[in-house]
């Protein structure tokens, strides 16, 4: 009897299987490679553009250039220094025009750099893009250069139109690195793109005077005078400008969260620290005045640091009068801008240097720019946080005099119209529309 071997027979389906899982394997392996060996070929490009033209827009050197070596921002305003920012240190490019070229566009933006630090390049004006920075001096266009290689740096502005402007100082000149190119200096682009804002931040810090422990032992309600208590007054009147700032689109908050809350404007749970810690650009201290000794004494009147300008308090001042016809304050205020106070500047006991804001809530809340967390052995304590920090645009808004009955009458009868229109005249001030 011959014996055959039993024939194995193939299973066809189980043999499909496995060449079609073979084929998806190998399918995926040699994508996965492809995109990889793409991602790591993949250079930064700006503005959408290809490689080859981000390449041709940035690789440029300039004859004219001007080197700088400080920047600071206050509110919404960006400033660039020669030297190491001081107020005791000339501020050489003030008086120059500053224009920045859109790569992406085109488009030029140009301005005039005041000596204020508000005045500088107005970050609120600058669209989407990466733009060339210039300095023209002596008609002379001279490109904008750092000393040294800017580190990582962002900034946000306030909302407008359900977004925020989220600003990058991009000075490198290895910026091109990954082209295997080498700027010959490193060149100045302020890179601006928009974001949704985060609904931790705010954009305006109101704090209604009332229950501060700056100058006493004891919460200070402050001036009662003609029926009115400042504490109860100013939280409510922030409550109302709260609600109507917001109105605009902007983001607001209060430094207290009661009206019978106590708080200080030093240290790192104060008032002023919750506008740090949530990115506020603008700050508006509200008050009552008080002249007890004249009580023919009235007016409305606007406080500004003494190293801001008169601009914003201006506007404010200007629709108080227009739509309202109040009476400006003529204390401490000069017969060309009734109603507007500047702050002086104090000798500190710690440097014996005059240097510094007489209001300390002005002084505080702007940090680098107006040398917060500098002037006293508190302040140096207590604010240390702040002494480098993106700087509040501050405003104290004092709505009257409580000692003078007319003033005091007047805001009983008209509380609702001064807080809408100075809600007017902020937004309109600061550039924000319904």
């Amino acid at each position: 009897m011959h014996y055959e071997p039993r024939q194995r027979r193939m299973n066809w389906k189980a043999a499909a299987a496995l060449l079609v899982f073979l084929v998806v394997v190998g399918s995926w392996m040699v994508n996965a490679f492809l995109t990889n060996d793409t991602q790591q070929q993949r250079k930064t490009t700006i503005c959408g553009l290809s490689e080859e033209e981000t390449l041709n827009k940035l690789n440029k050197t300039y004859k004219d250039t001007i080197e700088v070596k400080d920047y600071l921002y206050y509110g919404e305003s960006l400033a660039l220094y020669q030297d190491s920012y001081s107020p005791e240190n000339k501020d050489t490019l003030s008086g120059n025009t500053v224009e920045l070229r859109n790569v992406c566009t085109g488009d030029k933006v140009s301005m005039t750099m005041e000596n204020y630090v508000d005045q500088k390049i107005h970050l609120d004006e600058l669209k989407e893009g990466f733009y060339e920075v210039y300095i023209i001096e002596d008609l002379v266009e001279k490109r904008v250069v750092f000393d040294k290689a800017l580190k990582e740096n962002t900034y946000t502005g306030i909302k407008r139109k359900n977004q925020v402007s989220r600003i990058s100082l991009v000075a490198d000149k290895n910026l091109l690195k990954e082209y295997g190119k080498t700027l010959n200096q490193n060149y100045l682009f302020v890179d601006v793109t928009t974001e949704k804002p985060s609904s931790k931040d705010v954009d305006v810090l109101l704090d209604p005077y009332g229950m501060n422990m700056d100058l006493t032992w004891l919460p200070d309600e402050g001036y009662s005078d003609n029926g009115l208590v400042e504490n109860k007054e100013m939280y409510e009147a922030a409550l109302l400008l709260k609600k109507e700032l917001e109105s605009y689109g902007l983001r607001v908050g209060i430094t207290k969260e009661n009206v019978n809350e106590e708080g200080k404007a030093y240290g790192e749970n104060g008032r002023l620290a919750k506008g740090y810690k949530q990115n506020a650009r603008y700050y508006l201290l509200l008050r009552f005045n008080s002249n007890p000794l004249d009580t023919d004494i009235r007016g409305f009147e606007v406080h500004n640091s003494y190293y801001s300008s008169k601009t914003l308090a201006r506007n404010i001042v200007y629709r108080m009068q227009k739509d309202l016809h109040m009476e400006m304050s003529p204390m401490y205020t000069s017969t060309n801008d009734p109603g507007i106070v500047t702050s002086y500047l104090m000798k500190s006991d710690v440097d014996q240097k005059q240097l510094y804001d007489s209001n300390l809530y002005l002084r505080e809340s702007g940090g680098r720019a107006t040398l917060a967390g500098r002037y006293s052995e508190t302040s140096i304590e207590q604010n240390k946080s702040f002494v480098n920090a993106n700087g509040m645009q501050g405003l104290e808004i004092d709505f009257g005099y409580i000692s003078n009955k007319k003033d005091a009458q007047y805001w009983k009868d008209n509380k609702e119209k001064i807080i809408h229109t100075l809600a007017e005249a902020f937004a309109e001030g600061i550039n924000v529309s319904k």
